[in-house]
């Protein structure tokens, strides 16, 4: 096991989940706007990620269109790896790597977020973002992608709410 690089509100836990085989939960209730996780780790080009071990692949988190968030180092994931998707999240991005309250979060409320505000894709990878959606949001899109952060719904819905490099994107439109 590597170290523990990030940073999780120690009103969270990480438990079993109904929807993911693991998840974020709030312990307590939790007031719109407060800061959940801080991510940290290793700033490595897109293209390491196949390089890291098959069970910690699907973890880094894109902060520009060449480099991803991660660790070199883990054999397993941390905390902040739990953080689950939702087409109807209760959290989202302040800058790059801050997570936080996009509303009132009760006691034993999931968390997690669009990976619409974190995903998008890299024109020096042939990687490749798609994920099969079973959230049972009413909103759900069956298909998540690294191109949903494109959609004017989810712009207007997220605004202030994107990772820094997302919202640069979006800007640039």
């Amino acid at each position: 096991m590597g170290t523990n690089s990030s940073w999780l509100n120690p009103k969270l836990v990480v438990k079993n989940s109904l929807k993911h085989s693991k998840g974020v939960f709030a312990q307590i209730d939790i007031p719109k706007g407060e800061r959940l996780a801080i991510f940290g780790g290793d700033i490595m080009k897109i293209d390491e990620i196949d390089d890291l071990p098959p069970d910690m692949q699907e973890y880094p988190m894109q902060i520009e269109e060449r480099f991803v968030l991660g660790s070199r180092t883990n054999t397993e994931p941390e905390d902040t790896d739990f953080f689950n998707h939702s087409c109807e999240p209760n959290s989202g991005f302040r800058g790059q790597i801050f997570l936080v309250a996009l509303r009132d979060i009760q006691k034993g409320e999931e968390i997690t977020f669009d990976y619409a505000m974190v995903a998008a894709e890299s024109q020096t990878s042939d990687i490749v973002f798609e994920l099969e959606c079973n959230c049972g949001a009413s909103a759900c899109r069956g298909i998540i992608t690294e191109n949903d952060w494109k959609k004017q719904d989810l712009q207007e819905k997220y605004h202030g709410y994107f990772s820094q490099y997302i919202q640069e994107l979006i800007d640039k439109q």
